[in-house]
């Protein structure tokens, strides 16, 4: 089983999306939370501020209805008074005519702020004063009057919630996104041990299972779940393994010592209408003894114990040599074999199993490829694996037959004539599964048998 590059299976990975909502709800409730204190904060002192600034022009507008003095001189004794605030009193053009603050371009009536980064031309704020916060107010007479607090302590307070909030924030998503990886790891290592344990199950070795961490948590329950439906899988398939082996067995045996008792009957009965009916009768317990050894063979294979007979085995040489030794025969059969091998290919394998492989796709074109007159066989390397192709100009398998001929005992109609018992191929593909490799028909015009591989 070939898996996909790490970023792909952590983008995809079901795990990942959970955490990444985690981290979405995470980061959307900080930003709520610092939202509120961001308001409530910068309402608190904004109050503060206005309500001294509405208390200043109150006492102004007091003085002015009860002293009738100049705006002008109202302002100048209100800033020798102290009491922190900054004045601009304007003229009804917005000239300047006194305060401790120099305003000179029109301002809207109401509340404004400036910052000395955004002030606008011809402000100037006093020193050490980043911020104002003031209320414009015309009088009856048509004057301006800007009454203002010091909003430096908001500024900074707001600065500091921001960089406060840039910092949480920004701990929480790398947090999160490492925590995410890691989770995401984590997840991938699990689910990459049971593909691959559930791949070498599928290859043929039943005693395989999911690997258990011990954890109790949902992997380990799965684990455990699949475990037990493999090992009643394995009790099923190692009985009616054996179920077909004593089978082939004990009939095999009474089958031999049958077809001895002909042979020696023919020789002892030698009228030529027996000899038909010894020959007849032989022929068929030959058959049935071929279908037997073949059941036997598929059973071998798929046990998996020629594993342990593995080396490395020299492709491109071995299919070669099948090739010229075939051409004799396909040559009698009117079949022009060709060969297109890349030299140097070599696997891990059982060379007699691989042998007989390749021998029996080619007794099958030999045998079933009606029709042809030419048979090819292809081989390559391509990444890590070997890629086969023994093809035939015949008139083929239909494409919704290709799978079911790979099954045990199926003969198409136009095969039954010829000679076979339909375990060709299975055995074929049980050899290839054996080697870690796949098998499939193809082709449009004929038949092709693809074969891919591990290289090594």
């Amino acid at each position: 089983m070939r898996h996909e590059a790490w970023p792909r299976q952590l983008l995809r990975s079901a795990g990942v999306r959970v955490a990444l909502r985690s981290l979405a709800l995470s980061l959307a409730g900080a930003l709520l939370v610092f939202a509120i204190i961001h308001h409530a904060a910068e309402n608190s002192w904004r109050g503060a501020l206005d309500g001294s600034v509405q208390a200043a022009l109150s006492d102004i507008q007091s003085d002015l209805r009860e002293n009738r003095l100049p705006l002008a001189q109202n302002v100048r004794d209100t800033i020798a008074e102290g009491g922190g605030l900054f004045y601009a009193d304007l003229g009804p053009d917005f000239s300047w005519r006194a305060g401790n603050l120099h305003l000179s371009p029109a301002v809207a009536s109401g509340w404004s702020g400036f910052e000395t980064l955004h002030a606008q031309p011809g402000l100037t704020l006093p020193r050490r004063v980043l911020a104002i916060r003031g209320l414009m107010w015309r009088s009856p007479s048509g004057e301006h009057l800007f009454i203002a607090a010091n909003a430096t302590p908001l500024l900074a307070l707001d600065r500091l919630i921001s960089r406060s909030f840039l910092l949480v924030f920004g701990s929480i998503l790398a947090f999160g996104l490492l925590s995410v990886g890691l989770t995401a790891q984590a997840t991938l290592k699990r689910v990459d041990g049971f593909a691959t344990a559930l791949q070498v199950i599928m290859d043929g070795d039943l005693s395989r299972r999911l690997p258990l961490q011990h954890q109790g948590d949902e992997f380990d329950r799965l684990a455990v779940e699949v475990n037990a439906t493999l090992q009643r899988l394995q009790e099923l398939m190692e009985n009616l393994r054996q179920v077909t082996n004593d089978i082939s067995h004990d009939l095999r045996s009474p089958l031999t010592r049958l077809r001895e008792h002909l042979e020696r009957s023919r020789q002892r009965f030698p009228a030529p209408a027996l000899g038909e009916m010894f020959d007849e009768a032989i022929a068929q317990l030959d058959q049935a003894l071929g279908i037997f050894t073949a059941m036997l063979r598929i059973a071998e294979v798929e046990a998996g114990a020629r594993r342990a007979r593995f080396q490395a085995v020299q492709l491109s040489a071995l299919l070669a040599m099948l090739a010229e030794s075939y051409e004799p025969p396909f040559s009698a059969a009117g079949i022009a074999i060709t060969t297109a091998i890349e030299p140097g290919l070599v696997m891990q394998g059982d060379q007699e199993l691989l042998t007989q492989l390749f021998a029996n796709l080619l007794d099958n074109i030999a045998l079933h490829a009606q029709g042809a007159d030419k048979a090819r066989i292809r081989a390559s390397a391509a990444a890590d694996r070997i890629e086969l192709v023994f093809s035939d100009n015949g008139i083929g398998v239909p494409a919704h037959e290709q799978e079911r001929v790979l099954q045990r005992f199926v003969r198409l109609d136009a095969a039954r004539h010829r000679p076979g018992h339909g375990l060709g191929l299975p055995l074929a593909r049980a050899i290839v599964a054996l080697h870690g490799g796949s098998l499939r028909l193809g082709g449009g015009g004929g038949l092709d048998i693809i074969i891919s591989l591990p290289a090594g």
